[in-house]
C-alpha cells in the first residue's frame, strides 16, 4: 500500500534545475494484493511491465484498490509501482518503481518516486534529491479533478521549444519555491495562498494551463480561498485548493461540484 503525491510548488522549474515542494496525500491510496490462479492473466502493457519487473508470473492475479485518479498528476503510476512492489516484499521498492516510472514516462525527475515512498512533505531537486520539509498548516486542501486528462509529455516539450521565451518565467517558479519555505513553517497560510496564485499565472504564461484549470482557480478565488493552482504537468488533471476551514472547503467543494467538478478535501 502506498498514498498519492502533489506538487504544491514548482512544477516545471523543477525540470531546469530549481527546487520543488510535494506533500503526501494520505487520503488517497493504492493497495494490492496477489492470488495465485491456474489462467493466464491479461494486463495492460503498463502493469504487464511493472509485473515482469517485479518477478509475477503470468498466472497471478493482481488485485488494485485505488482511490487514486488516473492521469491527473497525483503519482498514480508510481503508486502503483510501490504498491506491486510491496506486495511480492521486495526489498528494493525504490529501484522497481523508478524503472516502471522511466518505462511509462521516459524520463521522469524522480520527484514522483520520492513522494509515494514518503509521509512527509518533501523539498527535491534533481541535483541534490529529495529531503524532508517538515511543515503542518493545520488546514484543508482540496483536490480537484476537471476532467481532463493532462499529458505531461506535452507541456514538457511545449516549454522545452519555447524555453527562450518562457526563461523568466520558469525562473520566477523556481525563486518561489524558495521564498515560500519560511512561511510554510510560519503557518502562514494567507502569504503561502498568494503565492499559489501566483504560481498558476505563471504557469499560464507557460501556456501548460488548460481552460478548466483556470476556471477551477477562479471559482475558488470566488468562495475566498486561500490560494489556489493547477498542480504537476497541466493541460488539464488537478488543481490543489487552500482553505483555512472545513467549512469554507466544503463550500469551495459545493461550488466546484455544480460546474461539474468533483474534488477531495484532505488535510495539509
Amino acid at each position: 500500500m502506498t498514498h498519492a503525491k502533489a506538487i504544491f510548488f514548482g512544477e516545471h522549474a523543477v525540470v531546469y534545475g530549481y527546487k520543488g515542494i510535494t506533500i503526501p496525500l494520505a487520503e488517497m491510496q493504492v493497495d494490492v494484493t496477489l492470488k495465485q490462479t491456474n489462467t493466464v492473466q491479461q494486463r495492460d502493457k503498463i502493469l504487464d511491465f511493472i509485473a515482469n519487473r517485479c518477478d509475477i508470473d503470468k498466472t497471478t492475479e493482481i488485485n488494485i484498490n485505488s482511490t487514486i485518479p488516473v492521469g491527473r498528476g497525483l503519482g498514480s503510476s508510481a503508486a502503483l509501482s510501490v504498491a506491486v512492489a510491496r506486495s511480492k516484499n521486495i526489498t528494493d521498492v525504490k529501484t522497481i518503481a523508478n524503472d516502471c516510472e522511466k518505462f511509462i514516462h521516459g524520463n521522469p525527475s524522480g520527484i514522483d518516486v520520492n513522494q509515494v515512498l514518503s509521509d512527509s512533505p518533501l523539498l527535491f531537486s534533481k541535483k541534490d534529491g529529495a529531503e524532508i520539509l517538515n511543515f503542518s498548516l493545520n488546514s484543508f486542501l482540496l483536490i480537484i479533478d476537471t476532467g481532463v486528462v493532462g499529458i505531461t509529455k506535452k507541456t514538457l516539450t511545449h516549454i522545452k521549444d519555447n524555453f527562450k521565451q518562457y526563461k523568466k518565467y520558469i525562473d520566477n517558479l523556481g525563486k518561489i519555491t524558495d521564498e515560500v519555505i519560511p512561511y510554510l513553517k510560519d503557518k502562514n497560510i494567507d502569504v503561502i495562498g498568494e503565492y499559489m496564485y501566483k504560481s498558476h499565472k505563471l504557469l499560464q504564461k507557460l501556456g501548460v494551463s488548460h481552460k478548466s484549470n483556470d476556471e477551477v482557480v477562479e471559482i475558488c478565488k470566488k468562495n475566498n480561498a486561500k490560494g489556489a493552482k493547477l498542480t504537476g504537468g497541466g493541460a488539464g488533471g488537478c488543481c490543489i485548493c487552500l482553505s483555512d476551514s472545513l467549512n469554507n472547503a466544503r463550500k469551495i467543494q459545493n461550488s466546484l461540484k455544480e460546474k461539474g467538478y468533483n474534488s477531495w478535501i484532505v488535510t495539509v
